[in-house]
């Protein structure tokens, strides 16, 4: 995949109706090793907890499985929720597996919870005191490098094992209240379109640009836009999959989400509620949807409104076969675009030099 559009993924390990986790975590693989013939440039998994329709509730564990089954294309988290754990433990687990494989671990990190509230408790129910989140940052920062500032209470210690390059940092976001910190530690960063598409998202991305201090980390600023995406090969059949997608994100965000991501069947059938229908209605902007011409047109419009040249899609659309045609037909599309503006650029060359 040769074009000026990077293309990446994130993969929830979406568990469709009628099959089981184990499906969904063989299904991830077989995603992100289709995606690495292709030249998708990432492939990251989610960190959800309480959310049974998809199977990826530790990163760094389902990461070691997928990098152990490619090859080359990087692989990373989007993201770890670091309020929820130590940093050190953090930074060590991302140590290790950039150890395992080199120069292919991304640490994508939020601040979310994830989960619900009781969940949450759960996850840190021996947590005495909130670490404010800057200083969370710092701390993890600092394990991966060795250094921390003079007055952390951490000074001089590192996580180990030492590796030649760090894992490449991204922070999360999806309101822009940590583009600065993305900037002032010259990290990646990362905003999530698909949770919040109201038109933040570009403010922070130019925020974060003109903050960036190069660092050992990144030299210049780096954006990633993420968002939910549904390819079809017809524009009816987007649609059916816009529907799956609208019905399983409505009680995905309620207290009684679906067990399972329900099929274009089970959709098919389902009669809507007046409030399932102002819900989708509300979620629209959070999904770009159509055949694969018009969902990268769309991309590409995303792209150039935050400034960069790298879009990180979320298909949870139901069906394995759906995902990897839509990975598919996506860069094939965009390999043939690519062709054509190669040959226009040569003719127009040619033009010139007549």
């Amino acid at each position: 995949m040769a074009t000026s559009l990077k293309l990446s993924i994130l993969d929830y390990s979406p568990v469709d109706e009628g099959l089981q986790p184990s499906d969904a975590l063989t299904a991830s693989v077989r995603l992100a090793q289709l995606a690495e013939r292709l030249g998708y440039n990432r492939f990251w998994v989610s960190e959800h907890h309480g959310a049974p329709a998809t199977a990826s509730n530790s990163p760094e564990i389902l990461m070691s499985r997928l990098a152990s089954a490619t090859n080359t294309i990087r692989i990373g988290s989007g993201g770890v929720l670091l309020p929820n754990y130590s940093a050190l433990k953090i930074a060590e687990n991302y140590q290790l597996l950039e150890a395992l494989y080199p120069n292919r671990i991304d640490l994508g990190f939020g601040r979310a919870p994830g989960a619900d509230r009781r969940t949450s408790m759960a996850l840190n129910d021996e947590k005495r005191e909130s670490i404010p989140y800057p200083h969370k940052v710092a701390d993890l920062l600092g394990f991966v490098t060795g250094n921390h500032s003079n007055e952390s209470r951490y000074a001089g210690m590192r996580a180990h094992p030492i590796t030649p390059y760090p894992p490449q940092p991204f922070v999360l976001g999806a309101s822009g209240s940590t583009a600065e910190i993305a900037a002032q530690a010259g990290l990646g960063f990362t905003f999530a379109h698909f949770i919040n598409p109201r038109g933040d998202g570009p403010i922070a991305a130019d925020a974060y640009r003109k903050a960036f201090r190069s660092t050992d980390f990144l030299k210049k600023p780096s954006v990633v836009v993420a968002v939910f995406v549904a390819v079809g090969e017809t524009t009816e059949e987007a649609e059916d999959y816009a529907s799956a997608f609208h019905l399983w994100l409505t009680y995905a965000e309620s207290a009684e989400p679906f067990d399972r991501v329900p099929s274009l069947e089970t959709v098919r059938l389902h009669q809507w509620t007046s409030q399932e229908r102002a819900m989708r209605i509300r979620n629209k902007r959070r999904l770009i949807h159509g055949t694969a011409p018009e969902v990268l047109s769309q991309l590409r419009e995303l792209a150039d409104a935050y400034g960069t040249d790298e879009v990180m899609i979320n298909l949870m659309m139901p069906g394995e076969r759906s995902r990897l045609n839509a990975v598919r037909r996506l860069s094939e599309v965009l390999s043939e675009q690519f062709q054509r503006d190669l040959q226009k650029g040569t003719k127009e060359g040619e033009s010139t030099h007549a």
